[in-house]
């Protein structure tokens, strides 16, 4: 449903005045962030009304989380997996060090699984060959995950870290609770951090994570504490390690099956139970965060920098990235918008229509502003 305001005509004109007369007041406009009849020619785009139901509003602003169901056909969950059966070798088992159930200098009995088997990841599946790349590319603009995407981000939402599956055989171990609002050193966890304000959610860091195989109740997989995103004390360390039965008893394991999306704020206290079913564990998850903000690296790939600063890809400038090459090839426009690097959308940053996913174009900054800036900086923005 859009959120529409019906007003009466003398009352529409009135307001309509009202703002012709704020647009001349200087700096009205500038943020980006005002009604269309206060924004500058190349102000960052209205999202225009709400993406998400009502309902899936409250729950997300109530838990922290929300699961999209069958957002991804049984063909295309198929394709995702014939693609990872193909480069199995390109799965790691995480050992010794490197193990999740003993984070913080601790040891976790309740998420140790059988005590010897690791977790398995797998990365780098924007950059394999066609066909095996597609499935994967798809939920940068999926045009059911693009509205809840603005929703919950803004226009201009970008990919913050590289996609990484996440698989997991029986007796895998689980992973320590972590994420969450304030830090257990009590400390607020800016670059996680949820806000509410004026109508809107606005998340620093999503993730979205997509089920490929079931991953029913009882069977281990993602848990998380509903509302932590919104906490103001430090994690207790016992309900990190799942030490505390009365603390447990707020932990939950949303039960999913291929297909399923599942988003979730990483201002929530979040981890993995032990993988008890017989089939494999397998989840994909992409981390975006606002336009304007970064908590990765990825798109500072040093091996491409120098191409990349010199001639533009294919796309165009507005679309030039320099995360490696092999993952930009081939890309779609939308896609790529996805793709670049913090900025904010009035600095020419090409969006996705919220409505359908689809590229659309900046609003170029009025031409005596690239000028001036120009000449003051030695390039067109500062």
């Amino acid at each position: 449903p859009m959120r529409l305001a019906v007003q009466s005509g003398s009352r529409h004109k009135s307001n309509q005045a009202m703002a012709a007369a704020l647009s001349t007041r200087a700096g009205v406009g500038h943020s980006g962030h005002l009604s269309s009849e206060l924004r500058n020619a190349h102000d960052g785009p209205d999202a225009g009304g709400l993406k998400l139901s009502p309902k899936a509003r409250y729950l997300f602003d109530l838990n922290g989380f929300l699961v999209v169901r069958s957002v991804f056909t049984p063909t295309e969950v198929a394709a995702a997996n014939a693609a990872i059966d193909a480069h199995m070798h390109h799965m790691h088992e995480r050992q010794g060090q490197l193990r999740t159930s003993g984070l913080y200098g601790r040891e976790s009995s309740a998420l140790a699984g059988d005590g010897k088997t690791g977790r398995f990841d797998m990365g780098g599946m924007l950059g394999w060959e066609a066909p095996h790349r597609e499935p994967f590319r798809q939920v940068l603009c999926h045009p059911a995950l693009a509205p809840v995407l603005t929703d919950l981000l803004g226009v201009g939402y970008r990919l913050d870290h590289s996609p990484l599956l996440i698989a997991m055989e029986k007796g895998s171990e689980g992973h320590t609770l972590h994420g969450g609002a304030v830090t257990e050193s009590g400390e607020p966890a800016w670059p996680l951090a949820y806000e509410f304000r004026h109508g809107q959610m606005r998340n620093q860091l999503l993730t979205v994570g997509v089920q490929l195989t079931p991953a029913p109740s009882g069977s281990g997989g993602f848990c998380v504490v509903p509302g932590s995103h919104k906490s103001n004390f430090p994690v207790p360390p016992d309900l990190a390690d799942l030490a505390d039965p009365d603390l447990n008893a707020y932990v939950a394991q949303p039960a999913l099956e291929p297909g399923d999306v599942l988003l979730f704020s990483e201002a929530a206290l979040h981890g993995t139970l032990p993988w008890r079913a017989d089939h494999q564990r397998r989840t994909v998850i992409y981390r975006f965060a606002p336009a304007g903000s970064a908590y990765g690296r990825g798109y500072l790939h040093e091996a491409d920098t120098a191409a990349s600063a010199g001639a533009a890809p294919e796309g165009g400038a507005a679309y030039a990235s320099t995360w490696p090459k092999a993952v930009l090839e081939g890309m779609t426009p939308a896609q790529r918008a996805v793709m670049l690097a913090p900025f904010h959308p009035r600095m020419n940053r090409p969006y996705l229509d919220p409505g359908t996913g689809a590229a659309v174009d900046a609003k170029a900054r009025e031409a005596f502003k690239v000028e001036f800036d120009e000449k003051v900086f030695g390039a067109r923005f500062f």
